[in-house]
């Protein structure tokens, strides 16, 4: 939750307006520049990917309507005091701490979503038995190291040994072992101690399983939930393991959240996060793509440079696409 929270609330959110196949950047609406009362916007996403990733909706309740007649502020509500009346209806009832909400005052986007019923499911919901064996084994590994599930050791004799002398026998060898003191056995009782690996109670096996499976129930790399990547990863494969969680995980949640996002506007506008934002290269890497981009038309110089963090070049002289046609698919110039 907090990898997919972070990732999504810190990536640049923007809007268009479609022109047939163009679009036209437009400055960001109220709603989006300040969308609550209490934090930011980096919170306010937070907190709708929290209540997806956990509870499986995000609940916003409309608070206050702009000029052009569209949300400028919500509040996102907390799971536990939204219920519904009918979550198979075809208009949903809403009521918020026992009260019922005016049509159009809920702002409603679930996740996992099941036909036929309003409400969505988390990514847990899903795999609630699996879960369930994980909590289980933690209380196992509780109770192995906790309680015992074998003894310490043994102590051995050939030699018959009723229950009150076992007892006495116990309870000098504790007490010398206790204190790290030189224990004298004698009448022939031998000590063998008793080391039963972790590993063959399937405990750290279950355990390193049950974060694999948590990685692979929200679609993000083990190794960054406490799991275990491929022995055979080399380091270039973990590192596109962030490429993989960009376009494998955080990309049907942003697309679940950009069409949520679009209908808060008019139908001509849409939502966009800058999902590339996300990718950070070196300089060498960065300057070799913004060089291939700047040669075939993609981007103008001052695009380039805004980028960077630097302003457009004076007289509008950044602001030409024409193709340069010279540089090389490795961003070198052609021989």
């Amino acid at each position: 939750t907090r990898l997919l929270a972070d990732s999504v609330a810190s990536l640049p959110l923007k809007f268009y307006r479609a022109d047939g196949e163009d679009r036209q950047r437009l400055p960001l609406p109220p709603l989006f520049r300040r969308p609550a009362a209490a934090g930011f916007r980096y919170d306010w996403l937070h907190r709708c990917m929290t209540s997806l990733t956990l509870r499986g909706n995000a609940y916003g309740l409309i608070v206050a309507w702009g000029p052009d007649g569209w949300p400028s502020q919500i509040e996102w509500l907390h799971p536990d005091d939204v219920s519904i009346q009918d979550n198979l209806a075809a208009v949903p009832v809403w009521c918020y701490k026992g009260r019922r909400l005016e049509d159009g005052q809920m702002f409603h986007i679930p996740a996992y979503t099941v036909p036929g019923q309003i409400l969505g499911l988390s990514p847990i919901a899903y795999f609630a038995t699996t879960t369930e064996a994980g909590l289980l084994a933690n209380q196992f590994g509780r109770d192995w190291f906790a309680n015992g599930s074998t003894p310490s050791a043994v102590l051995e004799t050939d030699m018959a040994v009723d229950q009150g002398a076992a007892t006495v026998l116990k309870a000098r060898f504790k007490e010398a072992a206790q204190g790290r003191d030189v224990v004298a056995l004698g009448n022939g009782v031998k000590y063998r101690a008793i080391s039963v690996p972790a590993n063959e109670s399937q405990f750290l096996e279950t355990i390193k399983a049950t974060a694999n499976q948590v990685a692979a129930i929200y679609g993000v790399p083990p190794e960054k939930v406490g799991g275990e990547t491929g022995g055979s990863l080399t380091y270039a494969t973990v590192e596109q393991n962030s490429i993989d969680l960009l376009t494998w995980t955080l990309r049907p949640w942003l697309a679940r959240l950009e069409e949520a996002f679009s209908w808060l506007r008019p139908p001509t506008e849409e939502a966009r996060f800058n999902a590339s934002a996300m990718l950070r290269t070196d300089t060498l890497t960065r300057y070799q793509a913004h060089r291939i981009a700047r040669s075939i038309g993609l981007n103008n110089i001052d695009e380039l440079r805004r980028h960077e963090d630097e302003p457009p070049l004076p007289g509008g002289l950044g602001q030409d696409y024409t193709p340069l046609g010279n540089v090389a698919p490795d961003g070198s110039e052609k021989k």
